[in-house]
C-alpha cells in the first residue's frame, strides 16, 4: 500500500524497488521498513532509510541513519494508515532524495516558520475526519499556529541526530477528547506536547484529526547548505580548469566557439589548442537520449563532475587520453558510470585524500571519435589522479579495459585526420 501510495505521489520511484519480508528497497539506495506492530492492531510503524547499501546479501546496517512515523488508521482501513504516511513522511523522504521542492517545503533557519540553527523539510497538513469542512478548518488552524516555530526552544535541546531528525505532530480526536502529540525520531516528546496543547487549537464539531511531518537536518558549518548525509549528494569539487560555465558546449560547439587554448585538462569546451586537444562531453549517451522534460525530473544531482540520475544510474566524469601519431595527445572528459557501492568507496577517497593511485571500475558512457556507440558499455578500470590546484580533486583517467576497441584506442597511436579530421586546430587559417 506504502509503495502504491509513493509511485502515485511521484511517478516511477519505486521502479525495480522489491519487496522482501517487511521491508520495501529500492536499487536507487532507500529502503523502508515496517516494524513489529505495536498499541492495537491499526497502528503502523514506517522506518525510512535514505540511504542504503543495496548490494545483494547486504542487508540493512548497524548505524544506518533512519526515521520512523507511527501512521494509525482511525478508520480501522490500512489503506488510510499508508496514504497518511506517503502525504507525510514520505512526502518528506522523497524531498529529502530529490531536494527540489517537490514533495515537501524547504524552510531555513531563519524564516518566520522555521527553526533557528536548523534546515526542515516539511510536509503539508494531511487532515482526515467525518466532515471535510472541519478537516479543513484545523488544517488551516493547526497551519497558522506555526507550531515548529513556536516550540522550537523546547525541541532544540532534544534534537539528537546528526544526520535528521524526524519530528510528527499530532492534532485530533472527538470533541472533548483532542489530543496533542509532538514525537521527536519516534519518542513522545512530553514539554513540547504539553506546550502544543496550551496553544488553544480549536476542537471540531466532530471527529477529525490532522497531522504534519518534518525532517530537521543540521545546518553546515559555513551556514551554507544542510548536511545532508547521502554520499551521492555530496559536492566533489573535481578538478575543471579555467571557465567551468562553458563546459556545456559539445564537441561539435567547441569548434566554433570563442575562448581561450586548452590545456590538457581543459573541459571549458573554447577554441583548441593546436598543441593540446580536447573535448568535454555534456552529460552520458543515456541522459542524452531523454526529452528535456524527462531529464529535468530525473536528473537529481549534477554537478557538472557527477550526475546521479533516477532510473538510470551514477556517472562521473573522467580523462580518456588518445595518442596521435603526431606526438599529440587528445583528451576526452567522457562520462563513466560507477554502482552505488563502487561511488560510495569514490567518496570515501576523496574525503580520505587517498584518491591518487586508486584503482576502481565503470563502465564507458560516451560515443566517441570515428569508433562511436561500439565505446558504450565497455568496462573501463579508472585510476584517481593528483590534483594540480590545492583544493581540488584530479579528474581520474581511464587508464585499462577489457573492450577490445577500446583497448586498441588507448594503447595504439592514431592518425590526427581520422581521429580530429576537420577539428584539427592545426589546420585552421583564422
Amino acid at each position: 500500500m506504502v509503495k502504491a501510495g509513493l509511485e502515485t505521489l511521484a511517478p516511477g520511484v519505486t521502479e525495480r524497488a522489491e519487496l522482501k519480508d517487511s521491508s520495501l528497497i529500492s536499487p536507487q539506495g532507500w529502503a523502508l521498513g515496517m516494524a513489529p506492530p505495536h498499541g492495537g492492531g491499526h497502528h503502523y510503524d514506517v522506518v525510512a532509510f535514505p540511504e542504503v547499501d543495496v548490494r545483494p546479501g547486504a542487508g540493512f546496517q548497524d548505524g544506518l541513519a533512519c526515521f520512523v512515523d507511527c501512521a494509525v488508521a482511525a478508520s480501522g482501513d490500512p489503506r488510510h494508515a499508508a496514504n497518511a504516511w506517503v502525504q507525510t513522511s514520505g512526502a518528506c523522504l522523497l524531498e529529502l532524495l530529490d531536494r527540489r521542492g517537490r514533495f515537501a517545503d524547504h524552510v531555513g533557519p531563519d524564516h518566520a516558520r522555521g527553526v533557528p540553527g536548523w534546515h526542515m523539510i516539511a510536509s503539508g497538513e494531511v487532515g482526515y475526519g467525518l466532515d471535510d469542512a472541519e478537516t479543513r478548518r484545523l488544517q488551516k488552524a493547526l497551519h497558522e499556529a506555526n507550531v515548529l516555530h513556536q516550540l522550537a526552544g523546547p525541541l532544540s535541546t532534544d534534537l539528537e541526530s546528526p544526520y535528521f531528525n524526524g519530528v510528527k505532530l499530532f492534532y485530533g480526536g472527538a470533541p472533548g477528547t483532542m489530543q496533542s502529540e509532538i514525537r521527536v525520531n519516534g519518542e513522545r516528546h512530553e514539554a513540547a506536547s504539553a506546550a502544543m496543547a496550551a496553544l488553544n487549537l480549536p476542537e471540531p464539531a466532530v471527529f477529525t484529526a490532522v497531522r504534519v511531518f518534518a525532517l530537521l537536518l543540521p545546518m553546515s558549518p559555513d551556514g551554507g547548505e544542510p548536511a545532508y548525509r547521502s554520499a551521492t549528494e555530496l559536492i566533489l569539487n573535481l578538478e575543471d580548469n579555467d571557465n567551468l560555465e562553458d563546459n556545456d558546449l559539445s564537441a561539435a560547439e567547441s569548434e566554433q566557439a570563442d575562448g581561450h587554448c586548452h590545456g590538457a585538462d581543459c573541459d571549458c569546451g573554447g577554441r583548441l589548442d593546436p598543441e593540446h586537444p580536447g573535448f568535454a562531453l555534456p552529460m552520458p549517451y543515456l541522459v542524452e537520449e531523454l526529452s528535456t522534460e524527462e531529464r529535468e525530473r530525473r536528473v537529481r544531482v549534477d554537478t557538472g563532475a557527477m550526475m546521479v540520475v533516477d532510473g538510470i544510474g551514477n556517472f562521473l566524469k573522467v580523462r580518456l587520453p588518445i595518442k596521435l601519431e603526431d606526438g599529440r595527445t587528445l583528451v576526452y572528459l567522457a562520462w563513466v558510470y560507477l554502482e552505488a557501492p563502487v561511488m560510495e568507496k569514490f567518496v570515501k577517497h576523496v574525503h580520505a585524500s587517498t584518491l591518487p593511485g586508486h584503482r576502481f571500475q565503470g563502465l564507458f558512457c560516451n560515443a566517441i571519435g570515428p569508433w562511436g556507440e561500439d565505446l558504450l558499455r565497455a568496462p573501463v578500470t579508472l585510476e584517481g589522479r593528483s590534483p594540480t590546484t590545492p583544493g581540488s580533486v584530479g579528474i581520474p583517467e581511464v587508464v585499462d579495459t577489457s573492450h577490445r576497441t577500446l583497448k586498441k584506442v588507448l594503447r595504439n597511436r592514431w592518425p590526427a585526420e581520422v581521429v580530429l579530421g576537420a577539428k584539427d586546430p592545426r589546420l585552421r587559417t583564422d
